[in-house]
């Protein structure tokens, strides 16, 4: 079988649990490329010795503006205090890492993997420029975030995601629309599995407003209008407290979710 067959399979699959709608399932199979295939891999089923796990998927955006704004080290720092918080955590078996960056292409920079095995950002593999495709970001982690889950589903482990995208600009660039974003957002979190959480960098852009419309709660969208380094830091460090919470089972998924909120 094909890996492209193979995601098409779990994704049909995730229609027949619930997660997904026809509609969703037909938006991701109909933009189905080479990042959501690399996107949906991960730690092999029989090599999982956890009861259950929680997928955390971090998408990072590279555009210009991040290393304008001098932030780029910040970023790297904060990726890297993130990696940090799930070695030190007691759910460390049970989590699983996925990091992409984003700017005009998007990167898997790896897909699901234990947190000790996790990639950190640095002045090679990170480097901003280029433009801001968002929307299509999202949509495509969401597609692979769905179809490595109902694989380990499938398989007989109960799995949880974590979604977090941190960004300092609107959408550029993108081939699926706000509207887009916010079907599959509502499918995720109406299955009562997904957590979904926004961070918007920078006062020149209204994010609460372009998160609620690529369907984000409100309380799971935080934003750091000094846009300083030591203030994006500091945004980091919630949001690695955020996704621990997470994994810890102490942040309800779905649509009432607070992952910002003690």
């Amino acid at each position: 079988m094909s890996k492209d067959d193979d995601v098409k399979g779990l994704i049909a699959n995730a229609v027949t649990g619930g997660v997904l709608s026809q509609a969703s399932s037909s938006l991701i199979t109909g933009n189905l490329g080479n990042v959501v295939l690399a996107g949906a891999a991960g730690k092999a089923l029989e090599d999982i010795t956890a009861t259950d796990v929680t997928l955390v998927t971090v998408l990072i955006d590279a555009s210009s503006s991040i290393g304008d704004g001098g932030l780029a080290k910040a970023v790297r720092d904060g990726q890297g205090a993130l990696v940090d918080a799930f070695l030190g955590s007691k759910q460390l078996d049970s989590v699983l890492l996925a990091l992409w960056t984003f700017n005009h292409e998007l990167d898997v920079l790896h897909s699901y993997l234990p947190p000790s095995d996790a990639l950190r950002l640095n002045d090679k593999n990170y480097r901003p420029g280029g433009s801001t495709r968002l929307y299509d970001t999202w949509c495509d982690a969401l597609a692979a975030n769905v179809a490595y889950a109902q694989r380990l589903r499938d398989g007989g482990t109960p799995t949880r995601s974590v979604v977090v995208v941190v960004t300092d600009g609107q959408d550029f660039g993108s081939k699926r629309s706000q509207r887009d974003c916010a079907r599959l957002s509502r499918d995720v979190l109406a299955s009562e599995q997904f957590t979904l959480a926004f961070v918007g960098v920078g006062k020149d852009v209204n994010f609460r407003a372009v998160a609620k419309g690529m369907g984000v709660p409100d309380g799971c969208v935080l934003v750091d209008t000094d846009a300083t380094p030591t203030s994006l830091r500091r945004a980091f460090a919630l949001v690695s407290q955020s996704a621990v919470r997470a994994s810890q089972g102490r942040v309800q998924p779905g649509a009432a979710a607070g992952f910002f909120v003690p």
